[in-house]
């Protein structure tokens, strides 16, 4: 690794070299490698890049691993743990060191380049503490630990978009924000310690779910507390099923919130659903900001190789923006024609003070226009090979198209069963 670029030129190294030289030299500590995201990462660290080795971590048995991937990769896994580079070490994220023997962090120490940061727990009605407890500290401890890696190039952290959920709609570019009239959010620190003892705070009503402020806080302590490690905070918007890796559709189901929208939206059959429109419009012409999770897995990658550091936003931007009105629209242009008579209807009221429907209520960022800046990610969409950000519409299409024909048969089952 020694002999490749610095930082300053690596952008153009790549572009001219190709990244695969740079992963030939990467041995990859990865956390969440049993979620979609994780998942995604370990296939392509495994079968698609030059890596020497990744250790997953993972929590309980190796089997119970192994079942997972199985479950959500089942033509693949084989070949995966056939490559020999898979190294499971168990783990638990909420003690301190993870839990892991001293042999494993000094082989740890000695040997991790890269750690990618991805495992979370996301629940839109999770409670403060346990928010924090899974998404704020477990990175803090993260980056202690990898704070002691002798060969470290860069440390990769998942966070969200909705981090800023609490910004007025219009542009989020790739920063820091901070919470505008709020005196103690100057102090993330006492934020923290306030949330963990009282398990409330006075700034929680502001962003979108606990989730979205406990990436926050941990957007503003990662910095302040290892001011000296090589830190990349990637923000993405909504996961989506992947595109293309590692196979079309491939996507936990509770990772894909779209999925759950459509199999709550038309298990609403008959109904008419009030929806709050967009400040400025009056239909769903507001961008829902979803992209897949393969695509997000190959900007984490390329942005590895390129060892950018800060902050970069992985959106529709890279790939393709549909409104919430498109999203309506797939709905019924894939409906079967048994249950197309049924669909619900949407009704949009520019009067923020009406009710919603119960899914409007769940599902509160369908109702804003936030505009989500990728630019630091232009770059990528030249490189070609697997971990290529280029798409054509009718790939597209035709990934959505069979999406909402596993959705619809899914409920069609569900119906026929409660016959």
């Amino acid at each position: 690794m020694s002999s490749l670029p610095s930082s300053a030129s690596s952008q153009e190294y790549i572009l001219r070299e190709g990244y695969n030289k740079v992963f030939e030299g990467h041995t990859v500590l990865l956390t969440g490698s049993t979620g979609s995201l994780g998942g995604c990462l370990l296939y392509k660290l495994a079968l698609q890049l030059p890596t020497r080795k990744i250790f997953a971590l993972i929590r309980g048995e190796p089997a119970q691993a192994i079942e997972k991937w199985t479950k959500s990769m089942p033509d693949q896994v084989q070949a995966i743990l056939a490559s020999g580079k898979v190294h499971c070490i168990v783990g638990d994220m909420r003690t301190a060191d993870f839990g892991l023997k001293s042999e494993v962090l000094e082989e740890l120490r000695e040997q991790v380049t890269l750690v990618i940061h991805t495992a979370a727990k996301i629940s839109l009605e999770a409670s403060l503490v346990d928010a924090f407890e899974n998404n704020c500290l477990p990175a803090l401890e993260m980056a202690r630990i990898a704070s002691r890696f002798r060969r470290l190039k860069l440390l990769i952290q998942l966070s969200t978009a909705y981090a800023n959920s609490f910004l007025p709609d219009g542009p989020v570019l790739e920063r820091p924000y901070s919470l505008p009239d709020h005196d103690g959010d100057d102090d993330p620190e006492q934020e923290l310690a306030s949330i963990l003892k009282l398990n409330q705070s006075p700034i929680a009503n502001r962003f979108s779910s606990p989730y979205a402020q406990a990436k926050y806080i941990m957007e503003r302590l990662l910095p302040r507390r290892f001011p000296l490690l090589p830190i990349l905070l990637v923000r993405p918007t909504i996961f989506g099923q992947a595109l293309r890796d590692p196979f079309p559709l491939y996507g936990l189901e509770s990772s894909t919130p779209m999925n759950k929208f459509f199999q709550y939206f038309l298990a609403d059959r008959g109904a008419t659903q009030v929806w709050h429109a967009a400040a400025g419009y009056t239909t769903g012409a507001n961008i829902i900001d979803e992209i897949p999770v393969d695509f997000v897995a190959n900007a984490c990658l390329l942005h590895a190789a390129a060892r950018t550091t800060g902050i970069v936003q992985v959106g529709a931007q890279l790939y393709e923006p549909f409104t919430f009105d498109a999203f309506l629209e797939m709905a019924v242009s894939n409906a079967p024609p048994a249950v197309l008579h049924d669909l619900p209807r949407v009704i949009f009221t520019e009067d923020l003070n009406a009710p919603q429907c119960f899914l409007a209520e769940l599902v509160q960022v369908a109702s804003r226009h936030w505009m989500f800046d990728c630019g630091r990610s232009y770059w990528l969409k030249q490189l070609g090979g697997p971990l290529s950000l280029q798409q054509c519409k009718p790939q597209v299409d035709e990934v959505n198209r069979r999406r909402l024909q596993q959705i619809y048969s899914r409920l069609m089952e569900n119906a026929k069963a409660k016959l």
